[in-house]
């Protein structure tokens, strides 16, 4: 056995025991080499250190089951590798659950975006027909709202189905002016969510 790993073999033999100065010798001796090592995978300083921390927090807590007659640089290098490796697997499920959130979140948002569009577009649009006179207000509503088919407002109203006609007409082009000046989108919504 060389002379390092006659050292090594003492160490972990006096760390199995709980040897505080044994982890602390161990610890000096290698953190720097896997420090590098870790930081080369992570490309991280941070996530680089905190990760050899953790390898040696492990060997601690784990110091009864090392065996010293085996090569402990091997066995660190080892165990720094897996740590590695779950950090990757780690990253991969958070970017897949971030990747996931932000799906859903977008499909939220973008239906709350257009819910308030519509009920916002809605409400001018009701604005707006409540500048109708009354009564082709009135036949509008019958129209659009309740359903009503030209000849069922003209019986219910006692009027001509042609007089039913042209007051749809003035109203839908009245609501097409009211909105002109704005966006395109504005007519189109008027147009086609009052068209028969």
């Amino acid at each position: 056995m060389d002379q390092g790993k006659n050292a090594d073999y003492r160490l972990v033999k006096s760390l199995k025991k709980g040897d505080l100065f044994a982890f602390d010798k161990l610890f000096s001796k290698y953190s720097k080499k896997l420090y590098y090592f870790a930081k080369g995978y992570l490309g991280s300083k941070e996530d680089a250190e905190g990760l050899v921390q953790d390898v040696f927090l492990l060997v601690w807590n784990k110091r009864k089951e090392l065996k010293e007659h085996l090569s402990f640089n091997a066995f660190l290098y080892t165990v720094t590798y897996n740590a590695i490796r779950k950090y990757f697997r780690k990253k991969a499920r958070e970017k897949k659950y971030l990747d996931k959130f932000l799906e859903d979140y977008d499909g939220t948002h973008n239906k709350m975006v257009a819910d308030i569009e519509y009920n916002n577009l809605l409400e001018l649009a009701n604005k707006a027909i409540e500048k109708l006179p009354e009564k082709r207000k009135l036949i509008f509503q019958l129209s659009r709202h309740k359903g009503l088919s030209n000849m069922e407002i003209a019986k219910r109203l006692d009027i001509s189905k042609k007089t039913v006609e042209n007051q749809i007409h003035s109203a839908l082009k009245f609501l097409r002016e009211q909105f002109g000046k704005k966006p395109l989108f504005l007519s189109f919504f008027i147009t086609f969510l009052y068209s028969n």
